[in-house]
């Protein structure tokens, strides 16, 4: 089999979700399904083609999206689809940000390949509804998400099946009647985020995770890891922080790992809070991990999140989580390992963090709900029993190996 990944969401040069999920795809096939032939369309700095694993990545020079440097637009489909017709995928999947279902099914006609849309980002609720009513009003934010919500569909009508996963997406996009969904959760390096990852660098302040009880006299480590944009609602953390720096009920200490377009806005407004850290953007890799098993309690404000991999990758470093109670994070969340707060309410944050912190050893099972739900294996496993069932439907003999999928019902769930 021959799958090929076309998105526009790959920050070339850059870290973010949708290009972890792609290492770690390229990383699977490369490992375990040394069959199975994986080409990545991507955008670029400059066209060019590369290897990452086994999969060959190709870019295309593409500009960047206004107003965000990290973000470049694949904006020359002719190039993308010339390319998809060179390569010649048996399946082709892309992100449903963009038009890019159109460009494959378009570039493919003729050849019986099925396009599998991958929904990354929820445009209509949690991206257009509150930046129209932070630009131009809450009078015109409806506007806008009905208007998104038609762009979502002219996006998604040219894939054969819909990947979703969260339940919380699963649901929106149901209640607005998509159809062919499929929810397969997303998963997590196992090997690289660890408890112990800690131990084997020595250049990361902070007690460990392995100790944290909320004692009075120690300093108590909280994380944020991702894009430093205005969707994550960053200003709601740091606001929190404040609020429990006011308390004085314990030490606390906030390290913010990332980069994005408004970082001089959030470090203004830090202002000169020595307990506030801005590192800047850490490779994927085992220095990431190391920060991550150095933190008492990763702090993830942002409710605009279809999954949210930097809530996985701390669990499975053994750290509690105290996440917005909207979106990705509410699937992922549960008693034994954090809390959810009220969306925007840095009051709900401060005590939902004073609570974790009070009561570390309720939260001990972080490890536990990773490795019992979320690597990697089980994710890709299933994506391709998506892709094999897809073949299947338009009479295709091609399969990749996986199990067969029960395809029952107008929408099914991979847990």
């Amino acid at each position: 089999m021959r799958i090929c990944d076309l998105t526009t969401l790959w920050l070339d040069g850059s870290e973010s979700g949708v290009n972890t999920y792609l290492t770690e795809k390229a990383r699977y096939y490369a490992e375990r399904q040394p069959g199975v032939g994986h080409v990545m369309i991507v955008p670029g700095a400059e066209t060019g083609r590369r290897k990452l694993f086994g999969t060959t990545i190709y870019t295309v020079k593409s500009p960047r999206l206004p107003g965000n440097p990290h973000h470049r637009v694949l904006a020359r489909v002719g190039d993308a689809a010339r390319l998809l017709k060179e390569e010649a995928p048996d399946v082709v999947e892309v992100d449903c940000a963009y038009i890019l279902g159109r460009v494959a099914a378009n570039a493919l006609a003729g050849r019986n390949v099925p396009v599998i849309g991958f929904y990354h980002v929820h445009l209509p609720t949690f991206i257009a509804r509150p930046s129209a009513a932070r630009f131009i009003g809450n009078t015109f934010s409806g506007v806008a998400e009905r208007l998104a919500w038609r762009y979502v569909d002219i996006c998604y009508r040219h894939c054969d099946r819909l990947v979703v996963s969260s339940r919380d997406v699963h649901d929106r996009l149901g209640e607005r009647g998509f159809e062919r969904l499929e929810q397969v959760p997303l998963g997590v390096n196992l090997q690289l985020f660890r408890p112990d990852a800690a131990r084997t660098r020595t250049s990361h302040h902070g007690n460990g995770n392995g100790n944290g009880n909320g004692d009075a006299g120690r300093v108590i480590e909280l994380l944020y890891v991702g894009r430093l944009a205005r969707e994550k609602e960053l200003e709601v953390l740091i606001d929190a922080f404040r609020r429990l720096r006011e308390r004085g009920n314990r030490e606390y200490r906030l390290r913010i790992v990332g980069d994005g377009p408004i970082r001089a806005k959030l470090e203004e407004q830090a202002g000169d809070e020595p307990r506030i850290e801005f590192t800047g953007m850490c490779p994927y890799g085992e220095e990431l991990a190391a920060i991550y098993a150095s933190a008492d309690l990763l702090v993830f404000p942002s409710p605009n999140e279809t999954f949210s991999l930097t809530v996985l990758e701390a669990l499975a470093s053994g750290v509690p989580v105290v996440a917005a109670r909207r979106g990705g994070p509410t699937g992922i969340v549960t008693p034994e390992v954090g809390e959810l707060a009220e969306p925007s309410s840095p009051a709900d944050f401060a005590a939902r963090i004073e609570q974790v912190v009070s009561r570390r050893d309720r939260y001990g099972g972080c490890r536990r709900h990773a490795e019992t739900h979320y690597a990697w294996e089980r994710t890709f496993d299933r994506l391709l029993g998506v892709y094999d069932a897809a073949l299947a439907a338009r009479g295709r003999g091609i399969r990749s190996g996986a199990a067969p999928a029960d395809h029952r019902g107008r929408a099914r769930v991979i847990a």
